[in-house]
């Protein structure tokens, strides 16, 4: 990739996008000591490991990973090898599996020592998630996804890689492009303010590595988000704009038209 020009598009299936099916895509799994389960093989997806107990062991990237209790282990599956019996490494904790087509999301292998008061929280995600699984609806579906990738975004915090792929991009446009994917349509300064910056500095970074603007790095990552939503999904494109954090219907017509020369209904 040249990083002259590192554009919204580079990244954009590097972090989660919406697609509202669930059935075989989400597998949260509680595991107590002693226990085993079988995972592989898995299909297509993201990976997360929180250890409570013992140790999860793995092979992945051809390198063998452990992480121990109080840690957290984020991996893209397919390239999840071996994962060791629980009932021998003495693993207990949370396995979350997400498919692709729900959480299209090409997860660098990493992991982290998470705190007590993350583990609570974590644990308040995946509460939130498995009691609107069991009163499901289209429109809990949407609620869970978003949960999940809440969740994925607060997992990778702080975390360690443990490979170097994609190491000519910048930090920084991981960060940004997953903040959008998080809070959409918003303005410049906003995101600016998420990362610890200026509106200002903000442009400077986008312009010097992409050639365009802040703000038409978060239309170009939304409009790209906007696609996905109208073409894989059944959402009317009143709910799609709320969802993106448009005012309105008529605010992300015109917005979409502008960028497009079409209207949302018409591109499905």
């Amino acid at each position: 990739m040249n990083t002259d020009k590192i554009l919204p598009i580079d990244l954009y299936h590097a972090v989660s996008t919406a697609n509202l099916t669930l059935e075989s895509s989400l597998r949260i799994i509680h595991v107590e000591a002693g226990q085993d389960h079988e995972l592989l093989p898995l299909e297509p997806g993201t990976l997360a490991v929180i250890c409570r107990g013992g140790k999860f062991e793995c092979k992945a990237l051809e390198k063998e990973i452990s992480i121990t209790a109080g840690q957290v282990l984020l991996a893209a599956t397919d390239e999840v090898s071996e994962i060791s019996r629980f009932s021998e490494t003495g693993f207990e904790g949370i396995v979350i599996y997400a498919g692709s087509d729900l959480l299209i999301n090409r997860q660098r292998l990493m992991f982290r020592t998470i705190t007590p008061d993350e583990l609570e929280e974590s644990d308040l995600y995946i509460r939130l998630m498995q009691s609107q699984i069991e009163r499901m609806s289209d429109v809990r579906v949407k609620v869970v996804e978003s949960l999940l990738r809440a969740l994925i975004f607060f997992l990778q915090q702080g975390g360690h890689l443990a490979d170097d792929r994609d190491s000519e991009v910048p930090p920084f446009f991981h960060d940004f492009a997953l903040l959008i994917s998080r809070y959409h349509h918003y303005p410049v300064y906003y995101f600016a303010e998420k990362l610890g910056m200026t509106s200002t500095e903000l442009n400077n970074k986008c312009k010097s590595h992409s050639g365009i603007s802040a703000a038409e790095w978060i239309s170009q990552y939304v409009l790209l988000e906007a696609k996905d939503l109208l073409i894989k999904t059944r959402l009317r494109p009143s709910r799609i704009a709320v969802m993106l954090n448009f005012s309105n219907y008529d605010t992300f017509a015109r917005w979409f038209r502008r960028h497009t020369g079409e209207l949302p209904g018409n591109w499905r």
